[in-house]
């Protein structure tokens, strides 16, 4: 009998076609979720803060934390060993609001082999108990007003500011280097004045007008004066307050600045004067500067005292800091 052609040859062993499994997710413990929980809690407590809202530009977001490439221990992509019928829900995020449950286990399925030492497994499931308690309920509401006993340290401190030879210089025989030339009627009398900028003074004002109440004080006459602060304040945007020769106190063949005219409360107010006998008064408030006479077109004066300003703001008095130079 003829033997079959095919019978000695191997019959080729038809293979399904392999799909390649999708590379798994990272995972994160229930201890590092709730870490990031905390974390998120304290951020949001940041931002509703004003005083520490300059933080968060060191601080990283909470959702940059953990992205989308990272699923909770709970969402896993099913190994080819686990059974079609248990494999869990994925979620959209780890950091949602919700964890959906892993469905218990069907009487086909085998119970998950739980872990050797019992303290761990019994740790880990009492985090992820707390968890899924705290992340049913949405973020607690921070209160938008801050304690009473820091409520002082938010409030805008007073900056009191010299105008002539501090901020601006002027003079009756000017250049064509002048800013602006004001005309002044004093007893009937026309003067006419060339008013040169202190270098760096506009970004000074808006700078300081953030962090303080602006107020300028001079012993000069309004007539005078309040055209030179409209030069330096056009839209009146940052000096909230002007007090002339009127407020002041004579002293010998000058003028004394009261700062109580100004805010009761010394503890909260400041004088940048380039005469130290403008506030001989209240000594523990003034800041002295060097006069300007139009003869440094490269003068930093105001920029070196910004970062004094900046931190006087934070303190509760502000004499305990000024106050130092004099002992």
């Amino acid at each position: 009998m003829q033997r079959d052609s095919f019978s000695d040859e191997k019959s080729p062993i038809v293979r399904p076609p392999q799909t390649q499994r999708p590379k798994p997710a990272r995972r994160f413990s229930a201890v590092y979720f709730a870490l990031i929980y905390l974390y998120t809690l304290a951020y949001g407590l940041l931002t509703s803060v004003p005083l520490l809202d300059r933080l968060l530009q060191y601080l990283p977001n909470p959702h940059s934390l953990v992205g989308d490439e990272y699923q909770p221990i709970t969402t896993r992509i099913p190994s080819a060993s686990t059974p079609l019928g248990r494999q869990p829900r994925r979620t959209t995020s780890p950091l949602a609001h919700t964890i959906d449950e892993v469905p218990e286990p069907s009487q086909s399925t085998p119970p998950r082999r739980r872990a050797s030492s019992g303290s761990t497994s019994t740790a880990l499931d009492d985090s992820l108990a707390v968890v899924k308690r705290a992340n049913r309920h949405s973020m607690p509401a921070v209160p938008s007003t801050p304690p009473s006993s820091i409520t002082r340290s938010f409030k805008k401190k007073t900056l009191v500011l010299d105008l002539d030879e501090t901020l601006i210089h002027s003079s009756p025989q000017g250049s064509y280097r002048a800013h602006h030339r004001i005309e002044v009627v004093i007893d009937k009398v026309a003067c006419l004045y060339y008013v040169y900028k202190r270098p760096h003074v506009d970004y000074f004002l808006r700078k300081v007008s953030e962090w303080y109440k602006v107020v300028v004080f001079t012993a000069s006459l309004a007539e005078y004066a309040d055209p030179v602060i409209d030069l330096l304040d056009a839209q009146r945007k940052y000096i909230s307050g002007r007090f002339f020769r009127e407020s002041c106190i004579p002293h010998d063949t000058s003028y004394a600045k009261d700062l109580t005219a100004v805010d009761p409360d010394l503890s909260q107010i400041v004088l940048i004067d380039n005469s130290p006998l403008s506030y001989f008064i209240n000594q523990t408030n003034g800041i002295p500067i060097q006069p300007w006479v139009n003869s440094d077109p490269k003068d930093e004066a105001l920029l070196d005292l910004l970062p004094l300003l900046d931190a006087l703001r934070f303190t509760d008095d502000v004499r305990s800091i000024l106050s130092l130079r004099i002992v």
